[in-house]
């Protein structure tokens, strides 16, 4: 006689080609797949395999991360839906003084996003969490106050994060340059390789936080957008021999100081995306050969004109897609999502006081690592208790139903 498992499984699957669910599985949300775990036996080997859950990683969406408020929540946008939900919020749990929140560190911050992990702060405390397995841990070695996060990346070596930070030296008053490995002990300074005197001197004045000018990778390197302490120069880290240079932004952009420019890639080119304050119009460069440092470039109409605030510019995301605050003195505010070219694809759920666009993009992970620690049960982060993930209990996932990397 036929096991309920077994009839269950029989009738799910026996629609569907073999070789197909395995597909169709690999582009579910990562809560409906955890769901689906609970459908047959074979549905769970599948949703356990290593390989599978590389690949699954590979077909979510890329969700630009927004916040709300100074203390949260942080919200994920898709889209394709223009579809606002909670990733996570911390947990206010007596009420915060105003002064608390004059200093920008002691708010929610976004730092980096890589691999599906998230580095984040908050009241100065930072932590690293995957808010698809509701995993995390703190990182206590970047208590310090005056520590700028530059870049959160992954190195060639499997399943190791590293974040690369600045710290100030009262005394000579310059810049020194640290790389901690999430899950490491202790950081290490880096030396500074430079490709010139130029490049040292600009190091030595420092770089903007990642919060608001993170790092691009391409062609294993990171690339900074062009900052006035590094000469207007696009800042180039080469992550395997951890050393610095520069290149130009194209000589035609003619940058001033009101300019707000964002790197990324598109269709394995670099890119820079210029929102020109004064003149109200974007346009967007890309780098036809990278060795000759040839710039082209393509100007943007958009529909919608907007003049957005300093603190606030226009955010441009892989694959095109911009978001654009839109203040209301008397309202809430709205979340305008346009495409490259211009055109007005709709105003995002998301409307509300106080909307801070982040550059950061999520791509949801259920890939397990040793060096973060699972919420419990109960829905407490014993390494982080002012922090809350969104879902529920259903999005969990334990040690036993994946594989680390």
């Amino acid at each position: 006689m036929a096991t309920r498992e077994t009839e269950r499984g029989s009738s799910s699957s026996s629609q569907l080609p073999e070789d197909m669910i395995p597909e169709i599985l690999a582009r579910l949300p990562p809560k409906y797949l955890l769901r689906s775990r609970a459908v047959c036996k074979a549905w769970r080997d599948i949703a356990a395999d290593t390989e599978f859950i590389r690949k699954h990683h590979s077909h979510q969406p890329l969700q630009p991360l927004v916040l709300t408020r100074d203390v949260g929540p942080l919200k994920a946008v898709h889209l394709a839906s223009n579809k606002c939900r909670v990733v996570l919020r911390v947990i206010e749990r007596v009420p915060i003084p105003l002064f608390f929140l004059h200093d920008a560190r002691d708010a929610l911050m976004v730092h980096g996003s890589c691999g599906g992990l998230l580095l984040i702060s908050f009241n100065k405390s930072f932590f690293v969490c995957n808010p698809a397995t509701r995993q995390g841990a703190r990182l206590p070695l970047l208590l310090q106050n005056d520590l700028d996060v530059l870049g959160f990346y992954k190195h060639d070596d499997p399943g190791e994060y590293r974040v690369l930070y600045q710290q100030p030296d009262a005394l000579q008053g310059w810049y020194s340059y640290h790389i901690l490995t999430v899950g490491s002990p202790q950081a290490r300074s880096i030396q500074l390789r430079t490709s010139s005197a130029d490049v040292a001197a600009g190091l030595a004045r420092g770089l903007e936080s990642s919060c608001a000018s993170p790092p691009v990778l391409f062609r294993d390197s990171l690339h900074w957008s062009p900052q006035e302490s590094q000469g207007g120069d696009i800042l180039v880290f080469d992550r395997a021999a951890e050393s610095f240079s520069r290149i130009s932004p194209p000589a035609e952009a003619m940058l001033i100081e009101d300019d707000h420019t964002q790197l990324f890639e598109m269709e394995g080119k670099l890119a820079m995306f210029c929102w020109h304050q004064i003149e109200n119009k974007s346009v967007i460069w890309f780098m036809d050969n990278y060795e000759q440092m040839n710039w082209v470039k393509l100007s943007i109409k958009l529909a919608y004109q907007p003049i957005p605030l300093p603190p606030c510019p226009i955010v441009l995301y892989q694959e095109g897609h911009m978001l654009i605050v839109l203040y209301q003195e008397e309202a809430s505010d709205k979340l305008l999502h346009c495409y490259k070219t211009g055109k007005l694809h709709g105003f995002v759920d998301c409307s509300t006081r106080g909307i801070r666009i982040t550059p950061h993009m999520l791509k949801e992970s259920l890939v397990l690592h040793e060096f973060l620690q699972s919420q419990r049960n109960d829905g407490a982060c014993e390494w982080f208790p002012e922090l809350e993930f969104a879902d529920g209990s259903d999005t969990a996932i334990s040690g036993n139903d994946s594989q680390s990397t």
